[in-house]
């Protein structure tokens, strides 16, 4: 449970007809508390009831200040270019885990137990602007966000339960792109395309834990430069949309929609047996018609029935796989908890929707 209060405020000022500046700030305080328990049947034994559990109640707490800056010109009334400096952050938490004590399987360490706030310097330059009467939109940005104490995905120690570490300083960089074109009356065209390089801009040492060996602890440390996880460098999106009057008064309108990333890290640079899932791309396409108050759409998504990986379960140790094999797991009965969540298969449908007036 979370108690969340927040002071923010804004001032804008009209420097010249073509010319505004913004300034913005906010305070905030949190409190944050949660009560959990975990047992593991198979190596605790049997409980009769949830209310036998020994539950951890974890606190936390924090307060702090946001700033935010923005100035922008108005070449024309087609051309307008920004710049923006903001400051963010992210609420720190518990981890669902109780501390590890001997009495159960699946636990937390000290420093798995609970993950500080990160905050993010954000900056960003980039033009908005308007062709040919309305008719072409293209925007560009590049951005840069400087973290720290950033929030990453992890797993515990003991059990490999999914948890949320704190791996110091990280940055990312990049651009994006989009365009929207009316080619004709009928019909409009979008893109969009967008680069991120995003990794730890200092050492993390031991982020996934300790080990006896230190031959095999600069695979368990956060390196400086290393890929942090669970997003693609590159995204793309494509889209064509074809409307026109048809029955006389009905609305026909025919969508169709390409979404595609790059590979994505499941761990901070591949570190504690991490894996890169491929990148895939998936369509969409639906037909609608529709008058006034009611509307039916014939829709099939992912078109082409793409089968791609979308993110783990848990990681290479519970299949045997781990890259050294004193970090497999000693319980070859349960691989079945490692595996892959995959994208939803081809799903064809029919939606109708109707206003009713009260």
């Amino acid at each position: 449970m979370v108690k969340y209060n927040l002071v923010y405020g804004e001032l804008s000022y009209q420097a010249t007809d073509k010319w505004a500046l913004t300034l913005g700030a906010r305070y905030y305080e949190y409190d944050l508390w949660s009560k959990s328990a975990n047992h593991a049947p198979f190596y605790d034994g049997e409980i009769a009831s949830v209310n036998n559990l020994d539950y951890t109640t974890l606190t936390a707490d924090g307060d702090g200040s946001l700033f935010k800056f923005n100035t922008s010109y108005q070449f024309n009334e087609d051309v307008m270019t920004y710049f923006t400096v903001s400051e963010g952050f992210r609420l720190g938490g518990a981890n669902s885990l109780p501390l590890c004590d001997g009495s159960t399987q699946v636990c937390a360490l000290p420093s798995e137990q609970s993950y500080n706030p990160d905050t993010t310097v954000n900056t960003e330059l980039g033009i908005k602007s308007t062709w040919f009467s309305n008719r072409l939109h293209l925007n560009a940005a590049i951005f840069n966000v400087d973290w720290e104490d950033a929030q990453i995905e992890a797993a515990s120690v003991n059990g490999s339960e999914a948890i949320t570490l704190n791996a110091g300083a990280a940055n990312s960089k990049g651009f994006e792109f989009s365009a929207r074109a009316m080619i004709t009356d009928s019909i409009i065209a979008y893109a969009t395309y967008s680069f991120a390089k995003a990794e730890l801009t200092e050492d993390s040492p031991a982020l996934f834990g300790t080990q006896d060996n230190s031959d095999y602890q600069s695979f368990y440390d956060g390196s400086d430069g290393d890929r942090l996880p669970g997003a693609p460098e590159q995204q793309i999106s494509f889209g064509l949309n074809y409307e026109t009057e048809i029955l006389e008064d009905k609305i026909l309108n025919i969508n169709y929609g390409l979404t595609a990333q790059s590979d994505v890290y499941t761990k901070v640079g591949l570190k504690d047996d991490g894996e890169i899932l491929p990148g895939f791309a998936l369509s969409n396409l639906s037909a609608k018609l529709s008058d006034d108050s009611w509307s039916v759409t014939l829709y099939v998504d992912n078109l082409f029935d793409k089968y791609a990986f979308t993110s783990v379960r848990r990681d290479k140790t519970w299949n045997g796989q781990a890259k050294f094999a004193g970090n497999n797991k000693a319980l070859p009965e349960l691989q079945r908890v490692y595996g892959h969540y995959t994208t939803k298969p081809r799903t064809i449908g029919l939606r109708f929707n109707y206003n009713f007036e009260l």
